[in-house]
């Protein structure tokens, strides 16, 4: 419970936050991107390459972990989906770090 935690949180962020230095994006962009970024499926396939490569009798720790971190994953995140986007879209950091440019740009591309 403890790793599905850790990994819902500071071990997806951190890797999130060293990827995005170049866009020099302000921290509440790099924060949100980091908490609603793809976890549950890509949690899925890595747990489905393990499955093909070990023996089974060894991946019931790891099956456990996968399946909290998605479950919790979905609790929490659809739980602070629209709150957090409602913040994060009246924030500086939305305007000055693009997001709403590019939403526009994407809307009109798709009229």
């Amino acid at each position: 419970m403890t790793y599905a935690l850790l990994s819902l949180t500071i071990i997806r962020v951190v890797p999130t936050a060293i990827s995005l230095l170049d866009l020099k994006l302000k921290w509440p962009s790099v924060l949100f991107i980091g908490w609603f970024g793809p976890r549950g499926l890509a949690s899925i396939l890595f747990l489905l390459i393990a499955v093909e490569h070990e023996e089974m009798g060894r991946l019931t720790a790891i099956e456990a972990v996968v399946y909290i971190t998605v479950f919790l994953s979905i609790i929490l995140h659809g739980a602070t989906a629209a709150p957090l986007s409602r913040l994060y879209g009246k924030s500086a950091a939305a305007k000055t770090d693009g997001v709403a440019d590019q939403k526009r740009k994407l809307s009109l591309l798709s009229s």
